[in-house]
């Protein structure tokens, strides 16, 4: 029987496959996926780097937030704002045009940097996992109206990633 890896790479042939379609054909997490993918694709930081990629995102200006549930993909465009703690949460603001909402403080345990295509499109994106490394949220680099990526915010990216 084909191990896991071999699976995804014979899926990924197809250059338009994307992470969600593969974990869903193969009965798997997307973490499980991206977790075989070489550092281009996929370099995951412990969570207790949180604060710090968080106040970076917020001189990124706007991103698509983006919170996966069974029956909806939810995408937002919106700037993340620096959150406050306390209580035990990191508590977002919610100004207009903001984040806005409560996090746990011990919520994210895993983040990863996630280089990879969907529908052809190359695309990057931070991950924020929970202790089983169920995602949280993500936060993915804008495009404009011509699909193209913001150039500012993937450079931003790529210097946040090669901090860790």
């Amino acid at each position: 029987m084909k191990d896991l890896k071999q699976k995804v790479d014979e899926l990924f042939q197809d250059k338009k496959m994307s992470v969600y379609e593969a974990s869903k054909i193969l009965q798997v997490s997307e973490f499980d996926i991206l977790n075989l993918k070489d550092e281009n694709e996929f370099k995951l930081v412990s969570g207790d780097k949180f604060l710090e990629i968080i106040e970076d995102l917020g001189s990124w200006g706007e991103v698509v937030f983006i919170k996966n549930t069974p029956e909806f993909i939810i995408e937002i465009k919106l700037k993340i704002d620096t959150p406050k703690q306390a209580r035990g949460f990191y508590n977002f603001n919610g100004n207009s045009g903001f984040l806005g909402g409560h996090l746990k403080e011990d919520a994210i345990a895993n983040i990863g940097f996630v280089s990879t295509k969907f529908m052809g499109f190359l695309g990057h994106s931070l991950h924020f996992y929970d202790k089983n490394n169920n995602s949280i949220f993500k936060i993915f680099v804008s495009r404009d109206e011509k699909m193209q990526l913001n150039k500012t915010q993937e450079e931003k990216f790529f210097r946040l990633k090669n901090r860790f």
